[in-house]
C-alpha cells in the first residue's frame, strides 16, 4: 500500500494541499453547479484506479483500529453507513500520507506490536537477515524470567528509532489532543508510546 501511494503520487511538490492529492486519486466528491446551487455526488473515481482500489481495501480494516482512524470510521458509519465510512477513510489515508511525506514523520498512532512484525518481515525480505535475540553471554536473566512466555513490545518511539526511521514529534498540538479526547482515542495515543510485555501468541489487529 505504501509503495502504491508513493508510485501514484510521485513528486509530492505537485500537490499544494492534501486534498489535491486525494482529488488526483479520485477520492473527492463530484460537484455539479447550476445557477446559484451546488450539488455534491459520489466520488469522481478519476486518476490511478489501482491505487484508489487499494486505499479502499485498506480502509475496510479501519473499523477495529483503536486509534483515531478507527474512531473516525465508526463515527461516520454511525451517522451515515459503512460504505460512506470506507470512502471517507480512504480519503483520510491519502491526507495522512501527504502530511507524513511532507513532514518526514512516521504515523504516530500505529500499534507497535503489529508494526514491529511488519517491519521485521520487510527487513528480512530486504536483507535476508534476522536480528539475533537473547541475552549477551554472561548477562543476568531479566526480571521477567520464569513468569511465562512473554514478548517485549517497544514503545512506538523506540521501534522507529531501532528501524532507522525519523522520530515522532515530542508533543502533540492542543487541537490534536482535544480531538483524541473527544473521540476516545487518547488512551491509545498514550499506550503506544509506553513499552510493555504481552503473552506470546496473542494476535493484534492491524
Amino acid at each position: 500500500m505504501a509503495e502504491t501511494i508513493l508510485a501514484a503520487l510521485g513528486d509530492l511538490s505537485r500537490f499544494e494541499t492534501p486534498d489535491k492529492a486525494a482529488s488526483y486519486l479520485g477520492l473527492v466528491p463530484s460537484t455539479r453547479q447550476s445557477g446559484d446551487r451546488c450539488y455534491h455526488g459520489p466520488i469522481t473515481k478519476q486518476g490511478a484506479r489501482h491505487a484508489r482500489w487499494l486505499l479502499v481495501q485498506a480502509a475496510q480494516h479501519a473499523a477495529l483500529h483503536p486509534g483515531p482512524i478507527g474512531a473516525f470510521f465508526r463515527r461516520i458509519a454511525r451517522k451515515k453507513n459503512r460504505n460512506v465510512a470506507v470512502v471517507a477513510v480512504a480519503h483520510k489515508l491519502v491526507v495522512l500520507a501527504w502530511h507524513m511525506l511532507k513532514n518526514n514523520e512516521p504515523y504516530r498512532y500505529a500499534q507497535p506490536k503489529t508494526l514491529q512484525a511488519k517491519l521485521s518481515r520487510l527487513r528480512i525480505l530486504a536483507t535476508k537477515q534476522k536480528r539475533k535475540g537473547g541475552l549477551v553471554k554472561g548477562a543476568p536473566r531479566t526480571a521477567q524470567y520464569g513468569q511465562g512466555r512473554t514478548k517485549a513490545i517497544p514503545a512506538l518511539d523506540q521501534l522507529y528509532a531501532a528501524e532507522g526511521l525519523p522520530p515522532l514529534a515530542a508533543d502533540l498540538k492542543p487541537g490534536e489532543l482535544k480531538m483524541l479526547e473527544q473521540h476516545g482515542a487518547a488512551a491509545h495515543a498514550k499506550a503506544v508510546r509506553i513499552p510493555h510485555r504481552v503473552p506470546r501468541g496473542v494476535r493484534t489487529e492491524a
